[in-house]
């Protein structure tokens, strides 16, 4: 089930995230097959406050459509984490590339936003850990921030 946010944009809650992704890994790790998880945060900029105030929105509206229909959003506020069965390396930089392709113009000639992604991924396999994933990702991340 996919927590509702306003205007209609849809993501999963933090809890069902959490069952999704062990779920996830535990299918990549028994029948082995990549995975990847991005970490993105947003930076909103407008001129009217009632937009910035509706950003996540905008920005979750935008994701989704441009993500297929396995992959696993979840996030709040600036935040979204967005876990991607079945993509390797070359998938998951293809998702970040078309990821600041969307967001380097104006949203609806109304909103900017400026992308931070932390992106890792896997083969799949008996090494595969949904901790080694989500360490992965935050420490890309941290290194794009600084």
């Amino acid at each position: 089930m996919r927590k509702m946010i306003s205007r209609g944009e849809e993501v999963y809650g933090e809890d069902v995230f959490k069952i999704l992704f062990e779920y996830e890994v535990s299918r990549s790790k028994r029948y082995p097959a990549p995975l990847a998880l991005l970490q993105i945060e947003t930076t909103p900029t407008a001129l009217s406050a009632d937009i910035l105030q509706n950003a996540p929105s905008i920005f979750t509206a935008k994701v989704n459509s441009h993500i297929r229909s396995v992959d696993i959003p979840s996030g709040t506020g600036n935040h979204l984490n967005l876990l991607l069965p079945t993509t390797d390396e070359a998938g998951t930089r293809a998702v970040c590339e078309r990821m600041i392709s969307i967001f380097k113009s104006k949203v609806d000639n109304s909103i900017t936003f400026s992308l931070q992604i932390g992106a890792s991924c896997h083969q799949g396999g008996s090494t595969l850990t949904g901790e080694f994933l989500l360490q992965k990702a935050e420490e890309a991340l941290a290194r794009y921030k600084t």
